[in-house]
């Protein structure tokens, strides 16, 4: 089935002479009116047999004290979640739109934090748009649009920071730690999206997930918030309307962010807040991230399957807490103190290890001390249940030098995909702040 045909841009000539809505509008109106014609959203595919185009979850009429909690911790953050748009070459059938939060303020600039899916070739999970023809549009809380600026990007973590200037009220957020145990059990969460054709913040519920993501990233865990399909159509081809999602928060109903979304065919993986935070910590300070070089990939013991995991049982009196070692690259093995794959990582100078997610964050936070590409030595605690030892590796971690991530088997985020998109045609004009 072809794509649906999305809805006419307005001609450039007709443009010239046409009537221009009232300069108090908010920018959110403007922008549909000179689109669509109407003050109205457009009706998209899947409203047709829905009847709602913002997609509703479930969860939006659920009064259940749980329900009532969940739209509270949304609320909470509202003023800090924004809807980005980006097209290509001014290109209306190129624009990809996501949400982003509020995380700094630098003088008159708000810095938001987003998923680096905004500017990727959506049909490629290592490369970029030309960033020269790149254009950013920025949804405030209170639906006036501004341009945005792209200050950073990073394609291993998959985040991007936009920066836009403008003297609304937003909320900053804090990025703080979550206890290192927090997701080895199911927690609540509320996924939160901002609509940018209409302004209105979105909620997916679901609960933390104990397995372990299909992409290409070990730091990522996931949830039960349901982004896939929201429609089938008469041909059996599905409908995705829900990438807005993508770059938006992941709370729990107690208001604590727990990551931030990306998106997948079955499951809604996010890369867990320890992560997020330390991207803006070292941009922050080194103006990049800092990317350790060691390379180890492994999985959580507690996200094994029980048959293995009781393997590994045998060897030991109690269950012990770790993260299994499954890849070694040759290029760094010679920094990690003759750790082997199947050997257990069940603790960092002192500090017991209960995901990936966590390690990163430990070594991220040693790339914060090294100085000109010098390693930096932990104390890894490392079990070999092949033997059932126990022994103290050094590792030396040092930077990885600008453009060898792919030495590390680097992050792929690619998109799923469907046999549609909706997206509505954007217009880059009459810009408020």
């Amino acid at each position: 089935m072809e794509p649906p045909t999305p809805p006419a841009a307005p001609d450039a000539a007709a443009g010239a002479g046409a009537e221009m809505p009232p300069k108090d509008e908010g920018a959110a109106i403007r922008l549909r009116r000179s689109l669509f014609g109407s003050d109205e959203e457009p009706e998209s595919p899947s409203s047709s047999s829905r009847g709602d185009s913002d997609a509703r979850d479930s969860s939006d009429d659920d009064f259940t004290e749980e329900g009532v909690r969940a739209r509270d911790a949304v609320l909470s953050v509202a003023k800090s979640v924004v809807a980005l748009a980006a097209s290509v070459d001014g290109d209306p059938s190129s624009t990809f739109a996501c949400t982003g939060t509020v995380v700094a303020r630098e003088g008159p600039a708000a810095w938001i934090m987003t998923s680096a899916t905004l500017i990727r070739k959506h049909d490629s999970g290592t490369e970029v748009h030309e960033l020269s023809s790149v254009k950013i549009e920025v949804l405030l809380p209170n639906k006036k649009v501004v341009k945005g600026q792209l200050l950073m990007y990073d394609l291993h973590y998959n985040v991007a920071i936009v920066s836009v200037e403008c003297e609304a009220d937003l909320l900053v957020v804090v990025l703080a730690d979550l206890p290192d145990s927090y997701f080895l059990t199911p927690t609540p969460v509320v996924a939160v999206a901002r609509k940018f054709e209409s302004g209105r913040l979105q909620l997916k519920r679901g609960e933390t997930f104990r397995v372990v993501s299909e992409l290409d990233c070990d730091e990522l865990m996931v949830s039960t918030c349901q982004m896939e399909p929201q429609r089938q159509n008469k041909d059996n081809s599905i409908q995705y309307i829900t990438l807005i999602f993508i770059g938006g928060l992941l709370i729990d109903l107690e208001g604590r962010i727990v990551g931030m979304n990306f998106i997948d065919e079955n499951k809604t993986p996010f890369l867990p807040v320890q992560i997020v935070g330390r991207c803006l910590k070292h941009f922050r300070k080194f103006g990049r991230i800092k990317q350790p070089l060691l390379g180890i990939r492994g999985r959580a013991l507690h996200m094994l399957e029980l048959k293995d995991l009781e393997k590994i049982c045998h060897k030991y009196h109690k269950p012990p807490s770790g993260i299994l070692v499954e890849k070694i690259p040759e290029v760094s093995s010679a920094n990690c103190g003759g750790i082997e794959a199947g050997d257990i990582f069940t603790k960092l100078d002192g500090v017991v290890l209960h995901s990936p997610a966590q390690l990163t964050a430990m070594l991220l936070d040693a790339m914060e001390v090294a100085v000109n590409m010098q390693p930096v030595v932990l104390q890894a605690t490392v079990l070999r249940p092949r033997d059932g030892t126990t022994f103290v590796a050094n590792l030396k971690v040092v930077e990885c030098a600008p453009g060898e991530c792919h030495v590390l088997f680097r992050n792929r985020w690619r998109l799923p995909l469907p046999k549609e998109y909706w997206w509505g045609p954007i217009e880059w004009h009459d810009y408020s702040d």
